[in-house]
């Protein structure tokens, strides 16, 4: 017994976090986007996002992530170089209490309720939304955004990398050197570090599009343009990865990896981050005309999940996932294809074909029960 020691439960004090394997996760702020990742983000972890190809979605993650943080009373901290990091908090979703779904009020009112066979009566429903009876993290209106008074009322650094600052060793481009001493500046202070006692709050890290063509170190020859890129941001992975480790504080990047010209890039990224996924939009594609998915907006791709303080990795409830941006909300749900309901001519000449004729010599289709 003398192996069991108490467990130091400094950390559960923070809001918006919860304890799992006695580590801090916080929520990203879409109930199921938690759901499928495993429960939430780990505290000193990073989470990589594959934006789309115009990046619309991508833009939607960010702001429910930054988002959760103003309402959790997260210290934040926005970094971009292709656009005024101050932009970015005007569009934040406003919280809202989480109003059933149309089938489950329906359900709950008995409105077309489908009457089956009683053998079946016993069985699960097959659920397509996740996260949907969490109590954990918040629910957002998209319609609806965050007062100017709130926002102004929250601890939120920005970070335009463009500006001159300081200078680190081993980087030739100024945006990433910039950007890593900013961070670095920035989580050392006594507050963000696990280990200590005055671990007060936690801190989101919001980087939008790193990576982009404006990223690109141009004090270079053109020839090693792409090789010195895909260096630089590898290893500012590396560098953000060792610092974030023991500490309160969570990376939300965004990387448009359609991009990159190599691909090996893409793959060295998501080994060097704790999470990752990638979003697939139908926009400009063939299928966003073909009825088959006429129901969701792209697919959504688990390319990495962390496994803290477990043996037992996290199995997602399903690989084959979809999204959906409806008015008010982002929904993250199994992919479902759609019956063949119409009736054509080929499953009329199908019927025919296998269907053998009788003695009487009639065909099922001239039979009318």
């Amino acid at each position: 017994m003398s192996s069991f020691h108490k467990v130091n439960d400094l950390r559960v004090c923070i809001n918006g976090t919860k304890l799992k394997n006695n580590l801090p996760f916080i929520s990203t702020g879409i109930p199921s986007l938690d759901c499928v990742i495993g429960g939430g983000l780990p505290s000193g972890s990073i989470f990589a996002v594959e934006e789309d190809v115009l990046g619309n979605y991508s833009r939607v993650l960010m702001k429910y992530f930054l988002a959760e943080g103003v309402i959790c009373k997260h210290d934040l901290l926005i970094a971009s170089a292709d656009e005024n990091p101050k932009d970015i908090v005007h569009e934040l979703p406003q919280p809202c209490l989480a109003p059933p779904d149309d089938e489950v009020r329906a359900a709950s009112q008995g409105i077309d309720k489908m009457k089956i066979a009683w053998r079946y009566e016993g069985l699960s429903q097959v659920e397509s939304s996740f996260g949907s009876n969490t109590t954990f993290g918040h629910h957002f209106d998209l319609s609806k955004h965050i007062d100017a008074d709130t926002i102004s009322n929250s601890n939120i650094r920005y970070c335009n990398p463009n500006v001159d600052g300081q200078n680190i060793n081993g980087f030739q481009n100024n945006l990433f050197s910039n950007l890593l001493s900013e961070i670095n500046n920035t989580i050392s202070q006594e507050e963000y570090q696990s280990a200590s006692k005055n671990n007060k709050n936690m801190l989101r890290i919001g980087i939008q599009s790193l990576g982009s063509p404006i990223w690109m170190a141009m004090d270079c020859d053109e020839s090693e343009v792409g090789i010195r890129y895909g260096h630089e941001l590898i290893k500012f992975i590396y560098c953000l990865r060792v610092m974030l480790r023991d500490t309160n504080a969570v990376a939300f990047i965004t990387i448009p990896s359609h991009l990159f010209d190599d691909e090996h890039v893409m793959k060295r990224i998501i080994y060097s981050v704790d999470n990752a996924v990638k979003i697939e939009s139908f926009a400009g594609s063939s299928r966003e005309t073909n009825p088959v998915y006429k129901d969701y907006h792209g697919l959504f791709h688990i390319t990495k999940l962390s496994t803290p303080f477990s043996l037992v990795p996290f199995i997602p409830p399903s690989l084959d996932l979809a999204f959906k941006l409806k008015r008010k909300k982002f929904i993250i749900e199994k992919l479902h294809l759609p019956p063949e309901l119409q009736e054509t001519s080929e499953r009329e000449q199908d019927d025919i074909t296998a269907t053998p004729l009788t003695c009487g010599g009639f065909k099922k289709k001239d039979i009318d029960f």
